[in-house]
């Protein structure tokens, strides 16, 4: 049963006119909660539909488009997994959340990777039911508002991400990219591991550029390059006077990032209190900045997370907390090094060279051919730092990898 408690504020100010347009779906055969619940969101002016069985949830799935949906994990005749599945399967834009009085980490999982938006365990208050539903409203309001400009940047960035990186025909790296599209429509956390270079955050580009929240902000931020007060205060903000330096109130990357995606680069780098803090925005949305002793925003992120080292080792190592990975590896992403995928050495070096040719020569000036010899040669490398396909200009070794680049084309 529902804990029905004092109505609070919505904190993402959803406005009167945008509820009602809202249309959430109910789905539970305990009828006191489900009942609780339509009460409580009705009040705050949203469109409810209530279902009682999970034969008729499924019917009603197929046939009505609902913009969220709450659906008990464990319905008496039906799974609500099926009843996740069929959703998705109909409208896959539907925020379905997963309500369990019995919640277990394979099962939560197991819905994530479904599709599912959050899950939320029973019993819950009013206040929490609030919070998630200002946040599933939030998404919704993102995806309408920005369905058109998502396809444009679709074709825009993504297909400018795809040619400029996504090279290779190994089965290892087109698995890798194959689960990255499978999951970049849903709000899933993805955690993307691999070495440095083999590419790690133009993965998280692509799931970025292919999701709902296109139209909003990638904010990537590397927890291995602040020391610990600075990634906190870059993070979740600070108040004015919060520490020496803190002239004025200042917003972290997390309310930078709502709507869109934050990407968390060398996740294994930060420091557990951070991670704790971190942890209370993944389960609530709530952000308090540095210094604040009060709520100051609630956001709805969606988090890509990075690391080059093996996080089941960080977490028996106690340097990453186990509930924080639980949260942020619901679909994992392995990267292999380039060593390990020599087929597409030629691929990759015949991409750089015509892209440097192109770069440095006259239009129409035909484009020299790598020998056979030359590419056994770079199969042949150990390739430890995977430099192969990295040449951005963002880094030190980016940037030498250019500059190698342009030097072998100027040979020709």
């Amino acid at each position: 049963m529902i804990e029905v408690s004092d109505a609070t504020r919505d904190p993402l100010a959803i406005p009167a006119e945008v509820k009602a347009s809202i249309r959430i779906a109910i789905i539970d055969d305990e009828r006191t909660l489900r009942e609780s619940c339509a009460t409580v969101l009705q009040a705050d002016g949203y469109n409810v539909t209530t279902i009682g069985r999970g034969e008729e949830a499924l019917d009603t799935m197929r046939r009505r488009k609902f913009d969220i949906v709450l659906v008990d994990l464990y319905m008496s005749n039906v799974s609500g997994l099926d009843i996740l599945k069929t959703t998705l399967e109909a409208h896959k834009d539907t925020i379905v959340v997963v309500m369990t009085g019995n919640p277990s980490v394979t099962s939560s999982i197991e819905a994530l990777r479904m599709g599912a938006w959050d899950y939320l365990p029973k019993p819950f208050s009013a206040t929490h039911l609030h919070v998630l539903i200002g946040r599933a409203s939030h998404a919704v309001m993102v995806s309408r508002e920005t369905r058109e400009l998502r396809a444009q940047l679709q074709q825009q960035v993504g297909t400018a991400v795809e040619k400029s990186a996504l090279i290779g025909i190994s089965p290892a790296f087109r698995k890798a990219v194959e689960l990255a599209r499978k999951v970049a429509p849903t709000d899933a956390s993805v955690l993307i591991s691999g070495e440095s270079g083999t590419g790690k955050e133009v993965i998280a580009q692509l799931i970025h550029h292919s999701s709902r929240r296109a139209a909003r902000a990638l904010v990537p931020l590397n927890c291995a390059a602040l020391p610990e007060q600075l990634l906190e205060s870059e993070m979740f903000g600070h108040r004015k006077g919060s520490f020496t330096g803190a002239d004025r109130d200042k917003p972290g990357l997390l309310e930078i990032a709502n709507g869109g995606t934050l990407f968390l680069d060398e996740l294994t780098e930060m420091s557990l209190p951070i991670q704790a803090k971190l942890l209370r925005v993944l389960q609530d949305g709530v952000v308090r900045r540095v210094g604040s002793e009060q709520q100051d925003a609630v956001v709805d992120v969606r988090f890509i997370s990075a690391t080059n080292r093996d996080p089941a080792e960080c977490v028996a190592k106690g340097t990453l907390r186990e509930d924080l990975l639980y949260r942020l590896r619901v679909v994992p992403i392995k990267l292999p090094p380039l060593r390990k995928r020599l087929e597409d050495v030629p691929l990759l070096a015949n991409h750089f060279l015509t892209h440097f040719w192109e770069r440095h020569r006259q239009p129409g000036e035909p484009t020299p051919r790598i020998t056979d010899a030359a590419i056994d040669f770079l199969r042949s490398r150990p390739w430890r730092s995977n430099s192969i396909q990295r040449w951005d200009n963002t880094s030190t070794r980016g940037r030498r990898m250019r500059h190698g680049w342009e030097r072998a084309v100027n040979l020709f």
